[in-house]
């Protein structure tokens, strides 16, 4: 098996009713390397494809889910090794993109003084713009931020 696949796994992922045949529910494992981003937009497109989304739309979630993976490898990890998972479940009339890591969440307004001008602490805005329900759930155990598109958008 080459370096990709060994750090790759597709399976069950949050709870959910797979809608497209031979999509369904998806999960991929990286780990925490910006170099994935790419792996991660051809896995999310592949997604996007799957349920009917328009180049348009599936170019917004693809954008969000390099943000919400690049925020979780910058933030949520503490070594290259660390792992960050990425789902794709299907949930009633949205598809809902889920990236955990092991990090803990810390509101990006206590890091930035939110300068208009500022060059960090942009992606969390960036996802919310970008798609239609966005939730945060940190734990002991790290932060999951879980962002949906509903289809037909």
């Amino acid at each position: 098996m080459d370096a990709v696949g060994a750090n790759r796994s597709y399976g069950p992922a949050a709870p959910g009713i797979a809608k497209q045949e031979g999509f369904g529910r998806q999960e991929m494992t990286i780990k925490a390397d910006l170099s994935r981003l790419a792996e991660v937009r051809r896995f999310t497109d592949l997604a996007c494809r799957a349920y009917g989304f328009s180049p348009e739309t599936s170019y917004q979630i693809k954008l969000a889910m390099s943000e919400a993976v690049a925020n979780a490898i910058e933030h949520g990890s503490t070594t290259p090794d660390d792992p960050i998972r990425l789902q794709v479940v299907y949930e009633g009339d949205a598809i809902a993109f889920y990236v955990s890591d092991g990090g803990t969440f810390i509101e990006p307004s206590m890091l930035y003084d939110h300068d208009l001008m500022d060059e960090r602490g942009r992606g969390l805005g960036f996802i919310e713009l970008l798609m239609d329900d966005v939730t945060i759930n940190p734990s002991p155990e790290g932060t999951v931020i879980r962002f949906a598109k509903r289809l037909g958008d």
